[in-house]
């Protein structure tokens, strides 16, 4: 059976996580306080924490440390869902209130 279609947990993600390279150590070691507001941008060098690439965009706010990783708070269509993810795969927004 050649050409079998993948159907695991990181198929379709090839273009996805294309090419962003080796992050820094300041990167690695990025710290979150809770209610930060994140945004997922998964970083396909590093395998620990890795969320499920349909997050990836993803905005959410930080609930709480849990070993290396953080508990990301976030809306996926209608439901609310909690992702555990690395440092290395998150950003921080900053929002700017208009006065």
């Amino acid at each position: 059976m050649p050409n079998k279609k993948a159907k695991g947990k990181r198929a379709k993600q090839r273009d996805k996580m294309k090419g962003k390279g080796k992050p820094t150590v300041n990167k690695l070691l990025e710290e979150f306080d809770e209610e930060d507001i994140v945004q997922i941008s998964i970083n396909s060098a590093i395998h620990s924490g890795l969320p499920h690439h349909r997050f990836q965009g993803k905005t959410g706010r930080v609930e709480r440390r849990r070993g290396s990783c953080y508990i990301v708070s976030l809306k996926d269509g209608n439901m609310r869902k909690r992702v555990i993810v690395h440092p290395v795969h998150l950003k921080k927004l900053v929002i700017k209130e208009a006065n």
